[in-house]
């Protein structure tokens, strides 16, 4: 089936980071494959709960999410889901299941890199030029809420938070950005509003075991 802009806007309304993910497919190149061993399988969070790995060979991280989490996994990003029966239980009733991409409405974290445009230097310039103008081009309504600044595995980093309004589903996203070797890395983690503040801490928790290979 061809790639249209109407196909876009409806894998938007069940997957945010789907439609990030195609953007920079079209604008970037990604250029990093690297295998590592002796990573540990598993991990123990701050708050005593049990971390599995996420890595494949087609990127150059892994991090840690929670074992209860399901994982979907391909060249361009890591992503990772609740799989909580209740939850997708909750979503089927809101009517969001027709599409085989519904699982993705529930909270998700994923986890990118690609290669940075000529031209582009910052985090500010991915952001103000590139992201930003992106989301409010296919989406309703795109509400900027708050930013942060933080440190990755020792790389400067940026963490915003908004929300984003889309065929009456309200989502509120956060995505961490920061740049290493020309390359953006982004973790972001999307979830219908009502339910973000629940899942909220994995993106923390993933931050935090973020490494690079």
């Amino acid at each position: 089936m061809p790639i249209t802009f109407k196909n876009i806007r409806i894998a938007a309304v069940f997957s945010f980071v789907f439609f990030i993910c195609f953007i920079c497919v079209l604008f970037f190149s990604s250029s990093c494959s690297r295998e590592i061993k002796n990573i540990s399988t598993e991990t123990v969070f701050k708050d005593g709960e049990t971390g599995i790995l996420a890595n494949n060979g087609a990127v150059d991280f892994y991090f840690y999410y929670p074992e209860n989490w399901g994982i979907h996994r391909n060249d361009l990003m890591i992503t990772v889901y609740v799989n909580d029966p209740k939850t997708l239980e909750s979503n089927l009733t809101e009517g969001v299941s027709e599409s085989p991409l519904a699982f993705m409405t529930v909270p998700n974290i994923s986890a990118q890199v690609f290669s940075l445009l000529e031209g582009y230097e910052t985090i500010d310039d991915y952001w103000i030029y590139f992201a930003a103008p992106s989301f409010r081009q296919i989406f309703d309504e795109v509400s900027d809420e708050a930013e942060d600044e933080l440190v990755v595995d020792g790389a400067p980093a940026k963490k915003y938070t908004y929300s984003i309004s889309l065929s009456g589903m309200d989502y509120k996203i956060s995505q961490i950005v920061f740049l290493k070797n020309r390359r953006v890395y982004t973790i972001t983690y999307t979830a219908i509003s009502e339910k973000y503040d629940t899942y909220a801490n994995v993106l923390d928790n993933a931050a935090e075991t973020f490494k690079f290979k």
